[in-house]
């Protein structure tokens, strides 16, 4: 199976098609300035004791271009699963279904956020339980449960905590088609941005190559599964 259909296979071509849209909008999908920023980055697959991708870890990188320090924050992650049900495989084509409705697919986790200065940043590891570490690609909807500045008290009534914080709506997402997502996060120097812009075709194609893998590996245990209920 050539490049092509290996990308179609994993759903990459879709997930291609979308982002092409948004290139011309880059250079407008800017941040606001009095915001914290985050990205998310390094992901990277792990295997179990058979080989298998069973869990995917990412860096969530956060910089902090307010006045006031973040004392702790806590941001939900949902990467939604837009290729679930929508590819199948015939013989050696790829067919397109109709979307199925049921309950929304994907990755949902919660990455904390403690001592961020103002002007700094820092990293944040994150470990998911999924085999399809592609879905961590741009495609995110988040939100921010609760956010505390520097010098902020919790308050509690009834033991129970009630106020959500001063900056949970401080927080802007910044994906690899955004500008900012190259410039303005500032541990990166030249030259590494350099090393960073050469190397990003050959992560790319790994990328593309364990996707494909995941793709046909869920969809033999698929047929497993159907077959035993035959």
């Amino acid at each position: 199976m050539n490049l092509m259909n290996r990308i179609l296979v994993c759903g990459l071509a879709f997930e291609m098609a979308v982002a092409a849209t948004n290139v011309a909008q880059a250079e407008n999908n800017t941040s606001r300035g009095n915001s914290v920023i985050f990205r998310i980055e390094n992901i990277e697959a792990i295997e179990n004791k058979e080989g298998v991708v069973s869990q995917c870890e990412f860096l969530l990188t956060a910089y902090n271009r307010r006045e006031r320090g973040i004392q702790e924050a806590v941001i939900n992650l949902y990467f939604p699963d837009n290729i679930d049900d929508k590819y199948k495989i015939v013989g050696d084509e790829v067919k397109v279904e109709k979307k199925q409705s049921g309950e929304k697919r994907g990755v949902v986790t919660s990455v904390e956020i403690r001592d961020l200065p103002p002007h700094q940043q820092k990293s944040f590891k994150e470990v998911v339980d999924t085999d399809k570490c592609f879905l961590l690609l741009d495609q995110l909807e988040y939100s921010v449960s609760s956010c505390l500045e520097e010098g902020e008290e919790v308050q509690f009534r009834n033991n129970k905590r009630v106020n959500k914080g001063a900056c949970s709506e401080v927080f802007d997402y910044i994906n690899s088609q955004n500008p900012e997502y190259y410039s303005e996060f500032k541990d990166i120097p030249d030259s590494e941005m350099q090393r960073v812009l050469i190397s990003q075709n050959k992560e790319d194609m790994q990328i593309i190559e364990d996707m494909y893998k995941s793709s046909l590996d869920a969809i033999q245990k698929a047929s497993q599964k159907l077959e035993k209920i035959k």
